[in-house]
């Protein structure tokens, strides 16, 4: 049996950081998934200091 990775490599994303909303500190790009029916990837973002995690899609990520 083959197994498939469940997420991307995240070089495209990482220059851009939300700030966390909690602490305001920069958060790291923690992985990228892949969606189903042509839908944007989803960007999971993860605060080092107060372990806050945040999604957005991979469009809203480039709009920014």
């Amino acid at each position: 049996m083959l197994a498939m990775p469940l997420t991307r490599p995240t070089s495209e994303f990482a220059a851009v950081q939300p700030l966390c909303p909690h602490c305001g500190r920069p958060m790291s790009l923690n992985r990228t998934e892949p969606r189903p029916g042509g839908l944007p990837d989803l960007c999971v973002f993860k605060c080092g200091e107060c372990a806050v995690w945040l999604s957005e899609s991979a469009a809203e990520r480039r709009a920014v």
